[in-house]
């Protein structure tokens, strides 16, 4: 099998986050891309290997790069969380909708040293980005 990269990682969490986020809003993404990410989700509950990302406690600000570190750890000792998180990944580049808009955010995340992201920014970020509202300049979170 092969190794889980820190971009497989990066985009599996994007997933969650996107999936997360939409779901407030009554939006949808690709359904593959939300039962993969939904099946990386209960196996890391199930094998208590779950990241801070993941744990549904929207109380404190998110450290994404923590989130980032764990899942990887995660998916470096356990073949079925490597194979989910390569499963999510997949799915969520397959959709054409999907695909930019998690990449993008992927990318960020991975840009991202292990700090904590500020999750009202970030909310507002994944907002903008899916009313195709255009940034200029970085985005800090």
């Amino acid at each position: 099998m092969e190794p889980v990269t820190l971009t497989a990682v990066a985009t599996a969490i994007a997933t969650i986050v996107l999936t997360k986020a939409l779901e407030k809003t009554g939006e949808k993404l690709g359904e593959t891309a939300i039962q993969k990410s939904n099946e990386l989700i209960a196996q890391l509950q199930k094998k208590n290997k779950l990241p801070l990302l993941a744990d549904g406690n929207p109380q404190p600000p998110l450290d994404y790069g923590q989130a980032v570190l764990e899942l990887k750890a995660a998916a470096d000792t356990d073949t079925e969380i490597a194979q989910s998180v390569l499963e999510v990944e997949a799915a969520a580049n397959a959709d054409p909708q999907v695909a930019p808009k998690v990449q993008k955010l992927a990318e960020d995340i991975n840009s991202q040293s292990a700090s904590v992201i500020n999750s009202t920014k970030l909310a507002e970020y994944i907002k903008n980005v899916f009313q195709g509202n255009t940034f200029i300049g970085t985005q800090n979170f």
